[in-house]
């Protein structure tokens, strides 16, 4: 493989570990991502892959001691971790921060990781799906202001319904190389549905075609040990802001980590009409997003979509409910030429599509 993480930079991360170890890891990983028509792997040994790939890189981040620790879900579902890189692409184990030193195996993880994680979750008969298109504006529908769709969340923020554990979504990942010789991995639409109880335990569901076609039962404790945010978000803006600088200090003043954390959020909460106020509240006073327009999103519906930058390479775009200012998915796509990457201008790379 030669796939590489690379730094805020630009240059490749080095490896210092001895060539048997990088050679463990790539193996690991290759066992994770069968080839088409082999079985699934059960979720004990995807679990079991998986921790042996996540102590390498937190050995490595003691070692170089300039990583934040990272952390991996310990139910035995087969899922990516799709956090960002310092490039603010999807990396496969948590927040890469510039610095990490990390061996090949690893590196190879970051870009190959979101491709294992879809090529197993599926049933083996699943097959690769094209890269979407961009969202389309629907001229045919008025733009609406942000400021607006935050005031009708706002004026809804009483109604009944809490916060809750766990989210339903359908979500697509591109898996990528930067070698500039391998074009972008194609890989399945995942639909997937968790709930947590108040101990922790819970269960994981993989949906396809609107039906459970596989259940994960958690011990209690589960939550605690997977989730990020494991406190119930807060209902107000400044409450809000705090809470996701806590993981993601660089949300302030950044339109774009802004829509990124609030990605992580809900990756692991489905939010009740107060967390929604306080959501669109918090994006509306980013001044860097600025409205799309009215599009529909990647499960058919109509929302209104807002977009923020990073460093004229990625876009972060949030698509609302413009009536009661639910977040009805987000989508990562490039924005320039990207040689390295195989990535052409409009090119999609992730999207979500939470649906309940």
């Amino acid at each position: 493989m030669n796939a590489l993480f690379r730094h805020r930079s630009g240059a490749a991360a080095p490896s210092s570990r001895p060539a048997a170890e990088d050679r463990a890891e790539l193996a690991a990983l290759r066992e994770m991502a069968p080839r088409p028509g082999a079985p699934r792997l059960s979720p004990a040994r995807h679990a079991e892959l998986e921790a042996h790939l996540m102590n390498a890189v937190n050995d490595t981040a003691a070692t170089s001691g300039t990583a934040k620790p990272v952390s991996a879900a310990t139910s035995g579902t087969v899922k990516p971790v799709k956090s960002r890189s310092a490039l603010g692409r999807p990396s496969g184990f948590g927040r890469l921060t510039p610095g990490r030193s990390m061996s090949l195996g690893v590196a190879a993880a970051v870009v190959a990781a979101t491709v294992a994680g879809f090529a197993v979750t599926g049933s083996s008969g699943q097959t690769a799906v094209a890269a979407p298109a961009p969202l389309k504006v629907e001229s045919s529908r008025a733009t609406v202001p942000l400021a607006t769709v935050a005031k009708r969340a706002a004026a809804l923020a009483g109604s009944d319904g809490a916060a809750r554990r766990g989210t339903h979504r359908r979500e697509w990942a591109m898996g990528m190389w930067d070698d500039g010789k391998h074009e972008p991995e194609q890989v399945p639409v995942t639909e997937s549905r968790d709930r947590y109880n108040a101990d922790g335990s819970g269960e994981a569901q993989d949906i396809e075609d609107g039906r459970v076609v596989h259940r994960t039962r958690l011990p209690a404790g589960s939550w605690e040990k997977s989730a990020s945010y494991v406190g119930t978000p807060p209902t107000t803006v400044a409450g809000l802001a705090g809470y996701l600088a806590k993981e993601n200090p660089d949300i302030r003043g950044s339109a774009y980590w802004t829509v990124d954390s609030v990605e992580a959020l809900l990756r692991e909460w489905t939010p009740g009409p107060a967390q929604t106020a306080a959501i669109d509240g918090l994006l509306a006073a980013q001044p860097g997003l600025r409205a799309i327009g009215p599009v529909r999103d990647r499960a058919g519906r109509q929302g209104q979509a807002y977009a923020a930058d990073f460093k004229g390479t990625v876009r972060w775009t949030i698509i609302l409910d413009e009536h009661t200012g639910r977040v009805l998915g987000t989508e990562l796509s490039s924005i320039r030429t990207d040689p390295k990457m195989r990535l052409e201008p409009g090119d999609v790379e992730q999207y979500d599509a939470y649906l309940d």
